[in-house]
């Protein structure tokens, strides 16, 4: 069908961009798209995602059955833990961004906020616990971290990597780019020092404006 040309289309892009970027290297990260209420296309396993070409994502349901296709990515469990838990999730890209990955190996205490993009655009950003990757406990950890934080739209993946979930492949993968000015952000503000985390009041003034309160209602002029 040609929606599925166009998504796949998209999909390459965003590869593409990942790559180029850096936030992905070798045949790292995968992609996916729901394109149906029980059907995605994800990336295959084994290629680079900055040279992929449309035979390199396959249709697959969303109890893992290939549809058509090559076989797809090795973390595809983690994809459909995400999709199972968020119905209204069309997308979600899973890369490595250095300075992302390299918090995910510390001791990083995520649930503080100190940059208001961090709610504005991802709503908060869940962290797991450690998981053996390809393993049964990622899905499950990544089920676990969303109901627990029912708002996000960022994971971060001790110790492996970081998965952002969008309305569509092109929201996912800008909420990556999010993730990742945040961490070198942080990773910056540690270095010069103690970070500064919002306060309860600047918390509460963010989320009135998420809610959608007008800025003059908040903050008076």
């Amino acid at each position: 069908m040609q929606i599925y040309e166009q998504i796949k289309e998209d999909i390459i892009q965003v590869g593409n961009d990942l790559y180029q970027k850096g936030l992905l290297v070798g045949t790292d990260g995968n992609i996916s798209v729901r394109i149906s209420q029980n059907k995605i296309l994800i990336t295959a396993s084994g290629f680079c995602k900055g040279r992929m070409s449309k035979d390199q994502i396959s249709l697959v349901s969303l109890d893992g059955s290939i549809i058509s296709g090559l076989k797809p990515a090795r973390d595809i469990r983690m994809h459909l833990a995400v999709y199972r838990q968020r119905p209204k999730a069309n997308a979600v890209v899973h890369a490595h961004p250095p300075v992302t990955t390299g918090l995910s190996m510390s001791k990083l205490d995520f649930s503080r906020v100190a940059l208001p993009e961090v709610l504005f655009n991802l709503h908060g950003i869940a962290v797991t616990e450690y998981c053996t990757p390809t393993t049964i406990e990622v899905p499950r950890e990544v089920e676990r971290v969303l109901k627990e934080n029912p708002e996000s739209q960022a994971i971060i993946l001790t110790s492996h990597g970081a998965l952002t979930i969008g309305d569509d492949v092109f929201d996912a993968y800008y909420k990556m780019e999010t993730l990742e000015m945040f961490c070198k952000a942080t990773l910056v503000s540690r270095l010069y020092g103690d970070t500064r985390y919002l306060n309860d009041e600047q918390l509460k003034n963010v989320n009135r404006l998420i809610s959608g309160e007008h800025p003059d209602e908040v903050i008076k002029p």
